[in-house]
């Protein structure tokens, strides 16, 4: 289990996570909404120890990544797979090398095992290995660019992978296409996601758990039903999708 307690982030001056506390339960999906801006993004890259918190713990199973050595920060990222908003392929390198370079950087696999490895990924995100492996990601489009991130993300076979903002961008098939493909990870290889969004539609549709971020705090977290259900004022307005109310909330009117 990933349990995050009391974390602080501040950038110079300016407070982005104040105390958040969470609980992300193992072989479930937990989607982290929240308004652009609020650090939901910071939240999830704590858990890999690309930023340093200011304070508090978060906890990957036995590590505590807070104060993790590089040893101990190596075999959390070999726990945890995580794709960037973007994508961040390289785009000098074509789809196939791109997903074989965590095989090739942290393993010590022959080039038979890689091939295989690489097209069984591919395979498991539902592209076509055989005809994308080559192809670069200037190639491919939006959606085929995001899944092959994720084949990159899981290629290590990872027990936790951290989705950021995953259909940002792309039309509503194929962001449903996306949100299927969490859902078959999770469910059928038992993998355990954490996805960053602030789409409603997609957070009711396939997640277990519910968390929102606001003013650098957890607010509210549960089930989908007990997220619906909420009566806290901040959650009411992001679902009902009223500015005016969650403005007058937010400004203490």
């Amino acid at each position: 289990m990933i349990k995050i307690r009391h974390l602080k982030k501040v950038f110079g001056s300016k407070v982005v996570l104040r105390d958040v506390n969470l609980d992300i339960k193992d072989e479930k999906i937990t989607y982290i909404l929240g308004m652009s801006g609020q650090g939901k993004s910071t939240i999830i890259k704590h858990i890999v120890g690309l930023l340093k918190p200011t304070a508090g713990e978060i906890w990957v199973d036995e590590i505590n990544v807070a104060d993790a050595d590089i040893q101990q920060l190596y075999e959390v990222r070999k726990r945890v797979g995580f794709t960037f908003q973007e994508g961040a392929l390289f785009d000098s390198m074509n789809i196939f090398d791109n997903v074989a370079f965590p095989l090739k950087e942290h393993t010590n696999m022959n080039k038979d095992e890689i091939k295989k490895r690489v097209f069984e990924t591919l395979e498991m995100v539902g592209l076509d290995a055989d005809r994308v492996a080559y192809l670069y990601p200037h190639e491919l489009s939006g959606g085929m660019r995001k899944r092959a991130a994720t084949a990159r993300a899981i290629i290590l076979k990872p027990k936790y992978i951290l989705y950021d903002e995953p259909t940002s961008g792309l039309d509503p098939i194929i962001s449903d296409k996306i949100t299927r493909m969490i859902e078959s990870l999770t469910r059928e290889h038992k993998m355990t996601s954490v996805v960053i969004s602030h789409d409603l539609k997609e957070t009711f549709k396939s997640a277990d758990y519910v968390a929102m971020l606001y003013n650098g705090e957890i607010i509210e977290y549960g089930t989908v039903e007990e997220f619906k259900n909420s009566q806290n004022p901040i959650v009411r307005a992001f679902i009902e999708g009223n500015s005016e109310k969650y403005e007058k909330i937010a400004d203490g009117v």
